[in-house]
């Protein structure tokens, strides 16, 4: 219950053995950070939630390649085209045992991923997410965000949470900022509302959930104070493989406007990330193991135009049932690709970062 490139469509339509809500054309835009700020110097993109939400704060460094990467976007389309096809033949050999209605996906076991589980109806939990974005070209850059959420179960897959942010900077000697900045501050609230369109069924093992997150904040990734409104668009599916192997895959859009405190100007960008990963259970259940890749992109106006940077990042992941009502959950990624536009050198390390990674902690009562 307890969860921030080209456009991705979806179209969901009822179909024998499906619980649909209500038949929905899907038209969500994918995620990733995008900050934005009238200063001509590129700038570092902030890096919460993912899963957490990815408000677009000040502008990413200035522009990368125009269009998509085409190589990329095979390779997503393979991974969920494999998965499909998979499904596909299981069903083609009839339906499943009564038991296989049964197979949920159990909570957040994919890192940065979110599953489509919204709870049952009066479910309540609070999570704590602890995400880290390090490295630069040269100099010392961490940026450490603390996401506190409490989630609740409204209805029947409805489910809403609210949070509160905290952000430690820790910057030193960077060539594409300014100034150093070191310390620990409050970073904004959000609210973030989900609704399962599509149920799993005997019949088939997919679900589907949309999810809307607004947010306030109060700093960009470099530090600089200025206020943010920005809100993160999610669309996430999952899907049991066996019994003990699990797939998802999210597709996220943020967009964003921020202030200038000098000027009082305000500016605006984008952002979109697609993330698909894989976990394996162990020990009955109580162990998760797996691997994830996510594909962030940064765009320079409100929604889409020229994409200024892309970064790709892989990494295993590790959930842990520490308790019948409370997991740890993390993972580590570094970044194996990436590029700025008009930066020669590989590998987007000014506005994004050589690494991430998270350490979540979900507690229900």
């Amino acid at each position: 219950m307890l969860q921030p490139g080209s456009e991705f469509r979806a179209l969901v339509a009822g179909a024998p053995g499906c619980k649909l809500s209500f038949p929905i054309i899907v038209a969500v835009n994918c995620e990733s950070v995008k900050r934005v700020s009238s200063r001509p110097t590129p700038r570092r993109a902030k890096l919460p939630d993912d899963n957490a939400i990815r408000i677009c704060m000040n502008s990413l460094p200035k522009a990368l390649t125009r269009g998509f990467d085409l190589r990329l976007s095979i390779l997503a389309i393979g991974l969920l085209g494999s998965v499909s096809a998979s499904a596909a033949d299981l069903a083609s050999r009839g339906p499943a045992p009564e038991a296989s209605a049964a197979i949920e996906i159990p909570g957040d076991i994919f890192g940065f991923t979110s599953a489509t589980d919204t709870g049952g109806v009066g479910d309540k939990g609070i999570g704590l997410e602890n995400d880290a974005a390090f490295g630069a070209r040269s100099g010392l850059y961490l940026l450490f965000t603390q996401k506190l959420e409490l989630g609740y179960t409204i209805a029947e897959n409805w489910s809403v949470a609210g949070s509160i942010f905290g952000a430690y900077h820790n910057i030193r000697n960077v060539p594409t900022i300014p100034f150093n900045v070191s310390g620990y501050r409050f970073d904004g609230l959000s609210v973030e509302v989900r609704h399962r369109i599509l149920e799993r069924t005997a019949a088939q093992p997919f679900a589907i959930t949309l999810a809307v997150e607004p947010r306030w904040a109060r700093f960009d990734g470099d530090g600089v104070r200025g206020d943010a409104l920005g809100v993160e668009a999610k669309f996430q599916v999952d899907a049991p493989i066996t019994n003990r192997l699990f797939w998802a895959m999210n597709a996220n859009f943020a967009t964003a406007g921020q202030q200038d405190n000098g000027t009082n100007r305000w500016s605006s960008s984008s952002g979109s990330t697609v993330s698909t990963a894989l976990a394996y259970s162990l020990m009955d259940g109580k162990l998760f193991i797996g691997a994830e890749l996510r594909w962030l992109q940064g765009y320079e106006n409100t929604f889409f135009g020229k994409r200024t940077e892309y970064g790709i990042f892989i990494g295993p992941t590790l959930q842990a049932k520490v308790a019948d009502n409370v997991s740890l959950n993390f993972t580590i990624q570094p970044q194996i690709a990436g590029k700025v536009d008009g930066v020669p050198k590989n590998l987007a390390l000014d506005p994004m970062d050589r690494a991430l990674a998270r350490v979540k902690i979900a507690v229900g009562f």
